[in-house]
């Protein structure tokens, strides 16, 4: 089931200022992609129709952060935690959180783990 306010559900073509907008953008992004250094997680469905996957990677690959995670969800969409079945939504929210948790430990931080985050989010 996919909700109305999902990228993929929406029928009209987009406005010429905001596909202006996004190629600006994202030739922004590319020209700097180089300098992305603090930690990094991406997230992509496999089956996005909006922004092709190799995107990803290619931030994956150029992006010169020593710590750095790429995850594809096979069967997933554009809106990963939105318009995708409770399952999905699920996945990635645990994915993101274990993430977090990962670079939290040895931080002299005091807290509940996955909870902690789930109170942010």
């Amino acid at each position: 089931m996919q909700t109305a306010y999902n990228v993929i559900a929406y029928k009209d073509k987009p406005r010429l200022q905001t596909a202006v907008e996004m190629l600006r953008t994202t030739e922004e992004i590319e020209r700097q992609l180089e300098e992305v250094s603090l930690p990094l997680l991406i997230l992509h469905g496999e089956a996005d129709i909006v922004t092709d996957p190799s995107v990803s990677k290619a931030l994956h690959e150029k992006a010169s952060s020593s710590d750095k995670k790429l995850i594809l969800y096979m069967d997933a969409y554009h809106s990963l935690l939105e318009g995708e079945p409770d399952e999905m939504i699920v996945r990635v929210f645990g994915d993101i959180i274990s993430w977090l948790n990962e670079r939290k430990k040895g931080r002299g931080t005091k807290g509940k783990g996955a909870l902690d985050w789930m109170r942010l989010l």
